[in-house]
């Protein structure tokens, strides 16, 4: 599977597309405005994606609509390693080691779904050392060049933890949801 997966800029670019924003559904003509690549080669790799089980295709009016297959068995790799190989994946980690030592990275699932549902939701969750004014600075830059407010808060690893056996609601909110690793490692958050 990964032989046919890997092959195409278009094919990296609509997986982007799709687990940045994995609530949304597409057309093949929405894709193309959206992406800015031929709609050839949009079918095509639409097609192939859908033969190997990351999406899923069905009709609506007079167009055929692509979702992301919750079904599909690697979909929680795959989300991953697009996301972290992103620009969004590549320009998070970048800062934040320009404002520190960061250990974890986290982009929460709300950022993905757009939905906060408590004001203890966080977009990212910084865990290291860090500089915070200069985090701060280094993230209201990227909130101008993204033309979007994040939420976020950076920690130590020992406030993580005592935050965690506190059962406070923000570090719940994240690790009890879906969430992708930026950087580091899954473990250094459920040990």
């Amino acid at each position: 599977m990964l032989k046919q997966l890997f092959i195409s800029k278009v094919r990296i670019k609509i997986l982007e597309q799709f687990f940045l924003n994995p609530l949304d559904q597409y057309h093949v003509r929405g894709l193309v405005r959206l992406l800015d690549e031929e709609i050839n080669a949009i079918r095509r790799e639409l097609i192939n994606l859908q033969e190997i089980g990351i999406l899923k295709s069905e009709h609506q009016t007079n167009k055929i609509v692509f979702t992301l297959n919750p079904n599909c068995p690697i979909l929680d790799e795959l989300r991953t390693i697009v996301i972290k190989d992103s620009l969004l994946g590549h320009r998070v980690s970048k800062l934040a080691t320009s404002a520190g030592k960061p250990v974890v990275i986290v982009l929460s699932h709300c950022y993905l779904t757009k939905e906060y549902s408590d004001s203890s939701d966080v977009d990212f969750l910084f865990l290291g050392q860090f500089d915070i004014t200069k985090l701060s600075k280094l993230m209201k830059e990227f909130e101008v060049e993204s033309n979007r407010e994040y939420k976020y808060t950076a920690m130590s690893i020992p406030d993580f933890e005592f935050g965690k056996k506190k059962r406070d609601p923000l570090i719940m909110n994240v690790i009890n949801k879906e969430f992708v690793v930026l950087y580091g490692q899954y473990r250094k958050l459920i040990s």
